[in-house]
Parts: C-alpha cells; sequence; structure tokens
C-alpha cells in the first residue's frame, strides 16, 4: 500500500496535482481544499512535498487519491462508508467544506449546511449524521470540551443509539438520555458485565424517553 508520496509538484489542475518522485510522476486526485492550499506553495515550498494517498483499486482501474493531511484523508475514508457515497463523491464533498466545518455540521445535525454541499441533497445529508454523527471526531487540542466527552461517552452505546432511533426516537434527545443515564449510574453501572449494562441502559432510556 501507498501511504504517502514525497515529490516535487510539476502541476496543479482542476482536482489533480501531479508529484514527481524518483523520475516518475504520479497523477493524484485531490479535494479542492488540498488543491488550493498545494497552489500557496513557492519557490522551494514546492519541492520535497509530502500528499498522504489512498489507493482504490476496481477491476477496469486504479486510482491514487492525495490528501494533504491526515484529517482529510480520514474523513474520505469515513464519508465512502455512507450508503451511496463512493470515492469521487467523497472526494466532492471534501472540495466543498472543509473537514473541520464537516465535522462540526455532522455533530450539530446541521442538515441544511450538509445540503448545501455539491452534489449532497437533504437526504444524503441526513444519512451522513447518522452514519457518521461521533464517528467523524476531529483531534482536541487543548483538552477535551464537554462536546468531545460526551462523544466519547456515546460512542461506546451506538448500538443502543441506533436501536432507540429506528424505533422512532429522536436522535438529539436519545443522546441526551444515554449519556445522563450513563453518567449518573455509574456506581451501579460498574457492577454490571457489559451485557448487562447494555440491557439496563436500553431498559431506561425507553422508559426515560417514554
Amino acid at each position: 500500500m501507498i501511504h504517502a508520496i514525497i515529490g516535487d509538484i510539476v502541476s496543479i489542475t482542476e482536482g489533480v496535482v501531479v508529484l514527481r518522485c524518483n523520475g516518475i510522476e504520479y497523477s493524484l486526485n485531490v479535494s479542492a481544499q488540498s488543491a488550493s492550499r498545494l497552489s500557496q506553495l513557492s519557490g522551494d515550498d514546492r519541492f520535497g512535498v509530502r500528499l498522504l494517498t489512498t489507493l482504490i483499486h476496481r477491476e477496469d482501474s486504479m486510482t491514487l487519491f492525495g490528501f494533504f493531511d491526515e484529517a482529510e484523508r480520514e474523513a474520505f475514508k469515513q464519508l465512502q462508508t455512507v450508503s451511496g457515497i463512493g470515492s469521487r463523491q467523497a472526494l466532492r464533498i471534501l472540495s466543498g467544506i472543509s473537514v473541520k466545518h464537516l465535522a462540526q455540521a455532522l455533530d450539530s445535525g446541521n442538515v441544511k449546511l450538509l445540503s448545501s454541499i455539491p452534489g449532497v441533497g437533504p437526504k444524503t445529508g441526513q444519512k451522513m449524521i447518522l452514519a457518521l454523527r461521533n464517528v467523524l471526531v476531529l483531534e482536541e487540542e487543548k483538552g477535551p470540551s464537554p462536546s468531545s466527552t460526551k462523544r466519547a461517552t456515546l460512542r461506546e452505546w451506538n448500538d443502543i443509539l441506533d436501536a432507540l432511533v429506528d424505533m422512532g426516537y429522536e436522535r438529539r434527545r436519545v443522546e441526551d438520555v444515554v449519556e445522563k443515564l450513563v453518567t449518573d449510574r455509574q456506581e451501579k453501572l460498574s457492577g454490571l458485565s457489559h451485557h448487562e449494562t447494555e440491557e439496563f441502559i436500553f431498559r431506561s432510556a425507553i422508559i426515560a424517553l417514554g
């Protein structure tokens, strides 16, 4: 697997960057965000440029995708776990919004913002939130905030969250109830097995949700 390529920038066109490395020129598909950041490089900064990569191998083609940083590559991979989103659309999404703003939109359930991204309608935006909320999370630079602590708490109970949402409960309300149960009942939960804990949280959440 090609993890990254370090080379000199030969050209930057819409959606494609060409890097020359050891006499070989590599064509990498990149987002508009990455292309813009690379275009700002000048002089010696255009030599020895490192792009992280992902290789998509299909029956009739091999396509190399390039990323300015790990956050963008991880977002690219996670987007493809959403039903109906392939590699090309994932790259288009990352061209239309920064990873930071994408993560914030997913965290807040902002369907309107996601739907404004070219190629993403309301239905796809909703699917992205359901699949990637609490999954696509940026590293906190200055310690955990209350929202990041909540995400970490809820991530362990994703199966319960999904089951309750499938029963028709609103996801934000489900998350608030489950987080409160886990936080308030820590002493009781500490004496239960993982399976018993799941059953307790699930039953208690249904009662709390009414």
